[in-house]
């Protein structure tokens, strides 16, 4: 909307500027009363405190006109001074938003502004604009997503929205300085499609030629949003790696604002006083948000806040469980070791596969699980999901255990869990008074070791634990298994054990057992390959007076590459086109990977069963769901078809002896004996370690032995 569309305005002590077709309706006489008039409003009004805005209505050419009208309060005599030289916050509003109009940047269309001034005093001042019926703030849409827990790709798709629009704004030459969560209001939505922004509360902005990194950075500093989605909003702003001194100019900027809040209180006593009784709120650090594409609670909080969440004394009570487990886990962990590979394992039974009930079908998942043959089943149960999910995931449940099907359940605690002690209970009693003889396992808890799980201490942990002392004596059928840490930080493990409440006994040690960042699974952390750390996990487990000596690795996978959010490593925002962080791997690497650890971890000797977590999952499973014309079985899916094939009843007998980094395990069958070898990061081209009459590759493809790699191969004797 070009100048042209205005005029000035002078009329009875009255100066501005207003639009053409609605100078008749601002006539002798409409401004008398309107102060009171705005003071006194009770309905449609859209703000309030010291600048007051209303819905009006106004006489134009074509009929009534509803129009948002601010009205500015009155100020210091400098900052009258001020108004006089650089104009009105009314003027400099006015001025704004036809700026950002004439720049396609939203905002309320501007229809003028009117200031009256007696004796070098700013006496009355108000800003006219379009009402917008609908908007809600970006504060509101936040906190609305806050209560609902996510998901977090809705989330993102509100700062795609607001990141768009700050973009085009700063490179139009505007800077607001004063860009808060409620300065931007967002026309309806619709679904889960996001409306346009439009931004608000003109005031305090700068028009230049050009804005520098310092201008930029300082509308991200007043925003409010957990650290972890206000640095997706910078990513989705700059679309590539922000410019290092932008870097700079915002921490400046967040510290700044930091510092500003706190020194609140001091600033205002009187206003601290008033608004004492008030509650302060759902805090950042309580923020969880649920992550449906990469299935799993999205991190919220940059590693300097997560830092934070987790006090001094955590530490020292993890240091000092650990400084105490020490030496008697690290001399039964030698035992282990000496042990590996040196029994027989029989596997029927051993590998089991998890689904999911709360996004997917069921459906075609049960059609695909069919094809594995009877496997142990999976699960899980969240916290977060409500009673309607629960319900019919227990449905699931009812009907695999109906079917035959060993089903081990997995209980996830959201942050809220922690806040609401009594919604935690009423989810446990609810769940396992339904599970009771059609389970054979409960893992209660969930990555406790992580701060984006819920769980900010060892304290916490324990107090999700307590209540199931009571509830294990009236479900005495149910097993529990625990605590459920993630990767290989086992100084946790071995503090959350500690902290098991009095009167509770886990039945298995479960644990998370990742190695997505070491690419193969016979690749070293320190010294410690995936044997050596369910060696250690078995240690831990025997040592521990909180648990038997069953382990169960009931979450694994590799995340794939070009996934997107929907890999668990790339959650939960990717640039589009983006290949991802370095530890993604192809699909046939996954598939290797997959039969080389389900052999290392459960021949070992060292792990009772794995769960692969999970059938279907586009960025990480054996089914990729989000392809054209339906569900796609990956090349990993056949392997595991074709190892249950081969291996799924054998036995384990013996390791044999090969070259470095060459791997041959034999097994027996009821009629014959399998050998099935690989290799890590070479070839081998023999000698073979035995004969055999006919080899397969991971496949199931007969192929002529000339070469061992990466692909297991099965020599059947």
């Amino acid at each position: 909307m070009g100048k042209g569309c205005f005029q000035e305005y002078d009329h009875d002590g009255w100066t501005g500027e207003v639009r053409r077709d609605l100078a008749k309706g601002f006539g002798e006489g409409r401004f008398k009363g309107l102060r009171e008039e705005i003071l006194s409003a009770k309905e449609k009004v859209l703000a309030k405190g010291r600048h007051r805005v209303v819905v009006l209505e106004f006489e134009t050419a074509e009929g009534k006109l509803e129009v948002a009208v601010k009205a500015f309060g009155k100020q210091s005599g400098w900052k009258d001074h001020y108004d006089r030289v650089r104009g009105s916050k009314a003027a400099r509003s006015f001025a704004a938003a036809c700026f950002l109009q004439q720049h396609e940047v939203g905002t309320p269309a501007p229809l003028g502004y009117f200031d009256r001034w007696e004796g070098g005093r700013l006496v009355e001042s108000y800003y006219v604009s379009e009402y917008l019926k609908g908007l809600k703030s970006v504060r509101d849409g936040l906190k609305e997503i806050y209560q609902q827990h996510g998901p977090a790709d809705l989330l993102v798709g509100l700062l795609e929205k607001v990141g768009t629009t700050m973009r085009r704004m700063h490179d139009a030459g505007f800077c607001h300085r004063d860009l808060g969560n409620q300065n931007m209001e967002m026309t309806p939505r619709v679904g889960e499609k996001w409306g346009e922004v439009n931004v608000i509360d003109l005031n305090r902005g700068r028009i230049r030629e050009e804005l520098g990194m310092r201008e930029r950075a300082l509308d991200f500093g007043r925003l409010i949003m957990p650290s972890a989605f206000l640095e997706v909003l910078v990513r989705i702003y700059w679309g590539q790696k922000p410019p290092a001194e932008f870097r700079r100019e915002f921490a400046k900027a967040r510290r700044r604002f930091e510092w500003w809040t706190r020194s609140r209180k001091w600033r205002h006593p009187i206003r601290k006083w008033r608004r004492g009784h008030k509650s302060k709120g759902l805090q950042m650090k309580d923020v969880w948000i649920w992550d449906r594409k990469s299935a799993q609670a999205a991190i919220t909080l940059e590693r300097r806040e997560r830092k934070k969440c987790q006090s001094f004394w955590n530490h020292v009570r993890i240091a000092g469980a650990t400084a105490r487990a020490a030496p008697g886990v690290w001399r039964e962990y030698q035992w282990q070791m000496s042990g590996a590979f040196t029994k027989k394992v029989k596997l029927q039974g051993r590998i089991g596969m998890s689904l999911e009930l709360a996004d997917l079908e069921v459906e075609p998942q049960i059609k695909f699980l069919e094809k594995l043959g009877k496997v142990p089943v999976l699960l899980r149960f969240g916290h977060h999901e409500g009673r309607a999910q629960w319900e019919r995931g227990l449905e699931v449940l009812d009907r695999l255990h109906g079917e035959g099907v060993e089903i081990m359940a997995a209980l996830l605690q959201d942050r809220a869990a922690i806040l609401n002690p009594e919604s935690w209970c009423e989810f446990l009693d609810f769940v396992l008074s339904r599970m009771e003889g059609k389970v054979k396992m409960v893992e209660v808890c969930h990555v406790v070791n992580r701060v984006k799980w819920g769980v900010h201490s060892l304290k916490e942990n324990t107090g999700l634990l307590e209540p199931l002392v009571e509830l294990r004596e009236r479900f005495p059928g149910i097993r529990f298994s625990g605590p459920a840490c993630i990767d290989f930080e086992y100084h946790y493990l071995m503090g959350a054990l500690a902290a098991t409440p009095k009167g509770f006994y886990y039945d298995a040690l479960s644990h998370h057992l990742y190695v997505d960042r070491r690419g193969a699974p016979e690749n070293k952390q320190g010294s410690m390959g995936t044997v050596e750390k369910a060696g250690l996990l078995k240690a831990i487990a025997r040592w521990s007076g909180h648990c038997e000596g069953k382990v169960i690795v009931s979450e694994v996978n590799w995340a794939l590459e070009w996934t997107g959010e929907w890999s668990p490593v790339s959650a939960t925002y990717q640039p589009k086109n983006a290949r991802g962080a370095k530890v993604h791997v192809t699909e046939e690497q996954y598939g290797y990977f997959m039969l080389r650890y389900l052999v290392l971890t459960l021949c070992s000797g060292f792990v009772d069963q794995v769960y692969w977590w999970r059938l279907v999952a586009h960025g990480f499973g054996l089914i990729d769901e989000r392809v054209d014309g339906g569900w796609r079985e990956r090349i990993g899916f056949k392997m595991l078809c074709v190892f249950l094939e081969q291996l799924g009843t054998a036995t384990f007998v013996e390791k044999l002896e090969t070259e470095e980094e060459v791997y041959a395990l034999r097994f027996e069958r009821e009629n014959d004996e399998v050998t099935m070898m690989w290799c890590n990061g070479r070839t081998f081209s023999g000698p073979w370690p035995r004969s055999s009459r006919k080899a397969l590759d991971a496949s199931g493809e007969d192929i002529k032995l000339e070469e061992v790699g990466d692909s297991p191969v099965y020599l059947l004797s």
